[in-house]
């Protein structure tokens, strides 16, 4: 598959995690909402999600750099080449699943703080909590099999394929599992608030640029998708057969590094997508505090334009003014020397 290779790879681990810095500058944005509870501070300033997404991209990018991840396995030394992406695998997969749990939570944790209010006991309150309970369900229950796989010698993943096999229990089935319920998790998320934005006390333009916001939440649904089509395609497929097809491309069983770099692409896209959507809603908070101060810098320009047509009507108006002033000294001249001909004449009249 083309698109997945080291320049893609090291493309997403430093992107992500850059934009992950740059969204704590938004912490420092105050917001004029009064007192807050635990619940949504914990929606606003719930950190766990950025260090991970964060170290799981320094991850990704190292891996590709040390040749682990991106390419494809070399038959020459398959073996260590095996070793070290299973290494690899172990940790990331601990890190993915804390990092799509945290993202989650802070979503839920954001939807009670947009719609909540004051009541108690709704049908609102019931969903919400039934999900963050999921949530932290899958978290912790996929968090154990990732480190337990193997019991209490986790280097039985990586050592071979046979201890893989005999002495962890089925991880293929375990990653496909958590991939779809993962997925699932997402679409109510995704659906939660677009059924709630209908009961608020909005105009219809509001409401409809409310919706917009959250619809965002669909590319996460869309990327958790695409990660867990490879663990089914994987897991339903003969793996003793010399070819496997993961997402309409076929490699060599052998080719472990480029199976595996596909679905962790895909894994690592929905960690980067799921913490924009979670952080879009205060995007959208602090775009509207700056847009008055926005509107004025574009405005700068056109003001500085009119500031200088207006200088120059002042420069030439007073131009005007010095020209018609000039023109009645000159004809207050005129007029002194006009009477000082008749002067002359009257004078010479006498004279003669």
């Amino acid at each position: 598959m083309d698109y997945v290779n080291p320049r893609s790879m090291s493309a997403i681990g430093v992107l992500f995690p850059a934009l992950t810095i740059i969204s704590l500058a938004q912490v420092y944005v105050p917001e004029e909402t009064g007192p807050r509870s635990v619940t949504e501070l914990t929606a606003a300033y719930f950190s766990p999600y950025q260090i991970l997404t964060v170290a799981a991209g320094v991850g990704l990018v190292t891996a590709t750099q040390l040749h682990i991840i991106g390419g494809h396995t070399n038959p020459e030394d398959l073996v260590a080449e095996s070793v070290k992406l299973g290494i690899f695998e172990y940790a990331f997969w601990i890190t993915h699943v804390l990092a799509i749990g945290f993202i989650k939570l802070t979503i839920l944790f954001l939807l009670r703080r947009v719609f909540k209010g004051r009541a108690y006991k709704t049908v609102f309150d019931y969903a919400n909590w039934t999900l963050i309970i999921l949530v932290i369900l899958w978290t912790l229950v996929f968090l154990f099999f990732d480190i337990f796989a193997c019991g209490t010698h986790p280097e039985a993943s990586w050592e071979s394929w046979n201890s893989l096999r005999n002495a962890c229990i089925d991880t293929f089935g375990m990653q496909t599992g958590c991939a779809v319920f993962s997925w699932v998790l997402d679409i109510a998320i995704f659906i939660e608030p677009l059924v709630m934005i209908r009961t608020l006390n909005m105009t219809r333009a509001r409401k409809i640029q409310a919706s917009l916001v959250f619809l965002s939440s669909g590319f996460a649904v869309i990327a958790g998708l695409l990660r867990m089509i490879p663990w089914i395609q994987v897991l339903i497929q003969d793996i003793t057969h010399p070819t496997i097809k993961v997402l309409g491309t076929t490699f060599p069983i052998a080719d472990q590094q480029a199976i595996i770099s596909i679905v962790l692409f895909w894994t690592y896209i929905e960690i980067g997508v799921g913490f924009f959507v979670a952080c879009v809603p205060r995007s959208a908070w602090v775009l509207d505090k700056l847009n008055p101060i926005l509107s004025k810098l574009l405005s700068l320009p056109s003001s500085i334009s009119l500031l200088r047509k207006s200088e120059r009507s002042h420069r030439k108006g007073d131009d005007v003014k010095r020209d018609l002033s000039s023109l009645e000294t000159m004809a207050q001249h005129k007029v002194s020397l006009g009477q000082h001909s008749d002067d002359d004449m009257e004078l010479v009249a006498v004279r003669d």
